[in-house]
C-alpha cells in the first residue's frame, strides 16, 4: 500500500491496509496447514556440498502502516563444515533471515512470502537425474517442519534467559529435548545424555548444574546450556544469533572458541549472526553483508576484510574502533538513514548515504556482480569489473 509523502495515512487507507493484511495472513497461514505430498515441498540442491541454499527469499510483516519487506530477495549458501558470518546494522534482516530458515517468524503478521530455502537432508537421497534432493523449507507444512527443526537445524538465541524456562531445572529442560528427539528413551539414559552434553560444552560439575535453575547460573553458563541443547540432535546446521551479545568480553571469547571447537568436532555448519566485525574476522570462513533486507556483498573472510568493494562494507569497517585509532578523533559513522522498509525505492537502497554515487545509481537496483569466483557485490561501480 502506498503512503502519502507526509508519512501519515488516512482512516480510509488504514482500513484498506487492515483488510489487505487480514486477507494475506489468512492465505499464508492456510498454506502452512495444507497436507502436501512430499514432492510438493522438496526441491534439488544446486550444489550438494552446501548444507542450505537461500534463493530470492522474501519475508514480510503485515503492519498497520503497510507491508514491511524485512527480507527482500536474499540469496546465499552455507557450505558443509563451514562457518558463514552474516553481518549488518540493526534492522537489516539478519535475524529475520535466520527465523525464516527455522519457520519461527512471528505469525500471523510475519510470513515467508517468496523464494526458496533448500535444506540438504540425508533422508531424501537423489533423484533420477542424480541430483541431491532437498526440503524447500519456504513452502514446507508446519507439521513436516518438526522432522528437521531441533534435529538437523538448531538455533542458539541471543538472550539465554528468555529462552530457558525459569520454573524448570536445567536438567528437566535438557531431558525434554532428548524425549522429543527419542520418545522411547529411558529417563536414566536421557539424564546421562544431558550430563554428557553439559560436560561437552565445558561446564564443570555438570551434575550440580543439571539440578540447578536458570537464575542460579551466570550468563556464560546459561549460554553454554543453550549450546548443549542445540547439540542434542547432532545437527547439520547451527544458527547462532548474536550468541555473545549479553556477555562480557572474556566470556565472549570462551563461548566463541567453544563454538569453533564444537563445529570442528561435530562436522556441522554454523550461520553466525553478529554486529561485531572482529568476531566475523576471527570465526567465519565466508561473510554475507546485509543492508535493508538485501545481501549487498558476499565472499570469503579474506576478500571481505582485505578487499571490500561495496561502499557500505567499507563504511562498516571504517566505523570499527582500532587500538591504533587517535583518541581525539571521533569514530567514523555512515551518514544518513536506512530507507523506510514499507516504501522502498526501486533504485539502490544505499544511494542517499553513499559518497561514491554515480548517475546509474538512480536506475534500477543493481544486480550481483561477480568480482572473483567467490566474491560478489551489488554495486554499479563494478559493473565492468573495474576497481
Amino acid at each position: 500500500m502506498e503512503k502519502k509523502k507526509s508519512g501519515y495515512i488516512s482512516i480510509k487507507e488504514s482500513r484498506e491496509i487492515q483488510k489487505y493484511n487480514v486477507k494475506q495472513m489468512k492465505y499464508y497461514e492456510a498454506l502452512k496447514r495444507r497436507k502436501l505430498a512430499e514432492s510438493e515441498y522438496t526441491s534439488v540442491m544446486k550444489d550438494e556440498n552446501n548444507v542450505i541454499e537461500l534463493e530470492n527469499l522474501e519475508t514480510c510483516f503485515f503492519s498497520d502502516n503497510g507491508t514491511v519487506k524485512a527480507v527482500n530477495g536474499v540469496t546465499f549458501s552455507i557450505p558443509k563444515n563451514k562457518i558463514v558470518g552474516v553481518v549488518g546494522e540493526s534492522g537489516c534482516g539478519k535475524s529475520v533471515t535466520s527465523l525464516s530458515i527455522m519457520q519461527l517468524v512471528q505469525a500471523p503478521q510475519g510470513q515467508v512470502t517468496g523464494g526458496e530455502i533448500r535444506f540438504n537432508s540425508d533422508d531424501l537421497g537423489y533423484d533420477e537425474q542424480g541430483r541431491k534432493r532437498a526440503y524447500n523449507v519456504a513452502v514446507m507444512p508446519t507439521s513436516e517442519m518438526y522432522k528437521i527443526r531441533g534435529r538437523d537445524i538448531t538455533m542458539i538465541f541471543q538472550e539465554p534467559m528468555t529462552s530457558l524456562n525459569p520454573v524448570f531445572t536445567i536438567g528437566y529442560q535438557l531431558d525434554e529435548v532428548s524425549f522429543l528427539l527419542q520418545p522411547d528413551i529411558p529417563k536414566a539414559d536421557a539424564k546421562a545424555k544431558s550430563v554428557e552434553l553439559l560436560k561437552k560444552v565445558g561446564i564443570s560439575m555438570p551434575e550440580h548444574v543439571y539440578d540447578s535453575y536458570p537464575h542460579e547460573l551466570s550468563g556464560g553458563m546459561r549460554q553454554r546450556v543453550m549450546i548443549a541443547m542445540a547439540l542434542a540432535g547432532n545437527p547439520k546446521l547451527i544458527i547462532a544469533d548474536e550468541p555473545t551479545t549479553a556477555l562480557d568480553v572474556t566470556i565472549q571469547a570462551q563461548i566463541l572458541e567453544l563454538l569453533k571447537d564444537l563445529q570442528r568436532e561435530q562436522g556441522c555448519s554454523i550461520m553466525l549472526i553478529t554486529h561485531d566485525l572482529g568476531v566475523i574476522a576471527e570465526m567465519a570462513d565466508e561473510v554475507v553483508v546485509m543492508y535493508a533486507g538485501k545481501v549487498i556483498e558476499r565472499g570469503t573472510v579474506r576478500e571481505i576484510f582485505h578487499d571490500p568493494r561495496h561502499p557500505y562494507t567499507i563504511g562498516l569497517q571504517k566505523s570499527k574502533p582500532l587500538i591504533t585509532s587517535d583518541v581525539n578523533e571521533p569514530l567514523y559513522s555512515i551518514p544518513g538513514n536506512v530507507p523506510n522498509p514499507i516504501n522502498l525505492p526501486d533504485n539502490c537502497y544505499f544511494r542517499n548515504r553513499c559518497n561514491r554515487c554515480v548517475e546509474k545509481c538512480k536506475g534500477k537496483y543493481p544486480d550481483m556482480i561477480k568480482i572473483t569466483d567467490t566474491h560478489y557485490v551489488s554495486c554499479y561501480l563494478y559493473e565492468e569489473g573495474g576497481k
